[in-house]
């Protein structure tokens, strides 16, 4: 079995400042290769010990380190017995497990609990990825459906099903990142969403090979490369499908991710058309598929979106008034306004409706600003703030419709707000739904 490999990430004065003027000519500086990475903030449902998604936890698994699993198509770089996936394509996919801890050296179980529930006033906790073991390797074109898997497949599908037959929440959740990320912030992201949902379900990162430069995305590199990572995330998908004992894959995709995501839905749907709606649920079992702030042009999610209502027990947009990644993309790359905008929203609720796709679902986190007191803006909303990092956290573990996670209808069919209320009602809802048992 391949050993576990240390990671280490040079820190030097020189490769420091090489990587912030390379990243920082065009954007704000977002380098997570160099940076020292913080954990996201709690969300509004825990806010004030209100609910504890941890009780339920065991002594072993309340520790400050937590696992997740991956498939990228990133390079491995390697020197000695150090091996990180860097930004090279590769022709195949690698998967594995990957260890991320949680706050600094001298930090335990009850600092990382305590932020958790509680940090809102509290310094920032650090997050870092600690080690990578790749189990195995697949063709993008996939493993033939039907046959035996290869030794490293199945060790890797048996890991998978080991977890999933101690989780409570017996779900897999797939993300997919966006521009400018590398695989570290890929798999230290999964981790996060699945530590703050109760570390209740199967993580999994599907890393593509971006840059960590908008400049290589601005000019068209990196859409390149993520259209081009759809056919073995489809593949993926397929995988676990057929060799994991999952009850839903739900999906999580955010800004240029969307691109992989809703290119590989289309294509996965599209391979199969002797399949009713019916047969297509039974087989992929795809749960709830979130296309968080993405950066894919609403004619070309106007193609696909019939074949990924389809797949799908819900599909949650989620939309703000303010997100200055989105406008730049629009204007500086053309096309037409983005899924992910508030531009779009109007044309995207016509389409929705004329189409009868009613298991897709918008969530405008502006809708009620002035009643609240603030606005939600940003392109990092979606897990940056508080309250809407509660629904994306509670749709993972529970998959529930809007209706019953906390959030309110507007004058709009199909699109919901977070009201003044929220807090409240997501607590409650909670409550209801998991009766009192995170």
């Amino acid at each position: 079995m391949p050993a576990i490999h240390r990671l280490k990430i040079s820190t030097s004065p020189l490769v420091m400042l090489m990587a912030s003027v390379g990243i920082c000519l065009f954007v704000g500086c977002a380098s997570r290769q160099t940076a020292t990475l913080t954990l996201m903030p709690p969300p509004v449902i825990y806010q004030d010990s209100a609910i504890d998604p941890f009780a339920h936890l065991s002594a072993e698994q309340k520790t400050t380190e937590t696992q997740i699993f991956f498939a990228t198509n990133r390079t491995p770089e390697s020197s000695t017995d150090e091996v990180i996936y860097g930004n090279r394509p590769d022709s195949i996919l690698h998967l594995g497990r990957a260890i991320i801890a949680m706050g600094d050296a001298d930090a335990d179980w009850d600092d990382l609990r305590e932020y958790s529930l509680n940090g809102s006033e509290m310094d920032p906790l650090s997050v870092r990825l600690e080690s990578i073991e790749e189990l195995a390797t697949m063709p993008e074109s996939g493993h033939p459906s039907g046959h035996e898997l290869d030794p490293g497949l199945q060790i890797f599908v048996d890991r998978i099903n080991a977890e999933l037959a101690s989780a409570v929440d017996k779900e897999i959740m797939v993300f997919i990142h966006g521009a400018k990320a590398n695989f570290a912030d890929a798999a230290i992201l999964t981790a996060e969403i699945d530590h703050f949902a109760g570390r209740d379900f199967v993580g999994v990162a599907y890393a593509w090979p971006s840059h960590q430069s908008i400049l290589n995305y601005l000019v068209g590199t990196d859409v390149k490369r993520a259209l081009n990572s759809s056919h073995g995330l489809d593949h993926f998908i397929r995988l676990l499908a057929e060799h994991t004992s999952a009850q839903h894959i739900n999906i999580l995709a955010y800004s240029a991710g969307g691109k992989v995501t809703t290119k590989a839905l289309f294509e996965l749907r599209n391979a199969f058309p002797e399949l009713g709606f019916k047969e297509l649920k039974a087989k992929f079992r795809i749960g709830s598929i979130v296309l968080a702030a993405i950066d894919v042009d609403v004619d070309v999610f106007f193609e696909r979106a019939p074949a990924i209502s389809e797949l799908a027990e819900q599909v949650v947009i989620t939309i703000t008034d303010d997100d200055n990644a989105l406008k730049s993309a629009k204007t500086v790359m053309g096309g037409e306004a983005r899924v992910g905008s508030s531009e779009a929203e109007a044309v995207e609720r016509a389409f929705i409706d004329s189409h009868h796709l009613e298991n897709i679902e918008i969530v405008d986190v502006s809708i009620g600003s002035e009643l609240r007191g603030f606005d939600i803006v940003g392109h990092h909303y979606w897990y940056r703030h508080p309250w809407m990092s509660s629904d994306i956290v509670f749709l993972m573990r529970t998959n529930l419709p809007p209706d019953r996670r906390g959030l309110s209808p507007t004058e709009d069919k199909g699109i919901w707000q977070l009201s003044a209320e929220y807090p409240d009602r997501i607590r409650k809802a909670a409550e209801t739904e998991l009766e009192g048992q995170w």
